[in-house]
């Protein structure tokens, strides 16, 4: 079995369902959340590529990340917003309310791409080495290191790689799609 290749294919996954639901999203309100105690819509599509973004460039191999690049300059802050976990109500909404949809793919599409072409560099046998530095890296914004926000993400270091690819990468976001086919059922 090539595990590379299936993790591939389902970071890949991720990315078409989120052009997929971002093209049935494009009616709906993505600032002001359904229901009180709910992310926004926008929020939790943005939070789907920040957390390829964070996952891959910061805790893995510690490089720049997409977000900080002037083309998406326009999209949440990740200084303010982190990549958009453990947020206050309001900040959810104000960061909600600066995703704009056609920016959101095209920063997915350039996070997607850079995480895929590292994905086809790795082999098989690195995915059973742990992330060395992890813990350390989530250090790398002070949006990173709040205690809801690092609440979020306690556990994840130490993982072996390809479990953390799975984690945070996949199963995590899969999750939010759920979400999100409900939210927007409860929208439309």
């Amino acid at each position: 079995m090539d595990a590379v290749a299936l993790v591939r294919n389902r970071v890949g996954a991720v990315n078409a369902n989120l052009h997929a639901v971002v093209g049935r999203a494009g009616a709906v309100d993505w600032v002001t959340p359904v229901a009180p105690g709910l992310s926004p819509i926008g929020l939790t599509l943005w939070h789907i590529p920040r957390t390829h973004d964070w996952l891959l460039n910061t805790c893995i191999r510690a490089t720049p990340e997409a977000a900080d690049r002037p083309e998406f300059a326009s999209l949440p802050d990740p200084n303010q917003y982190g990549f958009g976990t453990g947020l206050t109500p309001a900040e959810a909404t104000t960061a909600a309310g600066a995703v704009d949809a056609d920016l959101l793919l095209q920063y997915a599409d350039q996070v997607h791409g850079e995480l895929d072409a590292w994905l086809g560099s790795i082999g098989d046998g690195d995915l059973d080495a742990p992330v060395d530095g992890f813990d350390e890296r989530q250090n790398a914004r002070p949006s990173y290191c709040t205690p809801a926000a690092l609440a979020e993400v306690e556990g994840l270091g130490g993982l072996a790689l390809g479990l953390l690819l799975m984690r945070p990468a996949v199963s995590h976001l899969l999750v939010h799609f759920g979400e999100l086919d409900t939210l927007l059922q409860l929208a439309g």
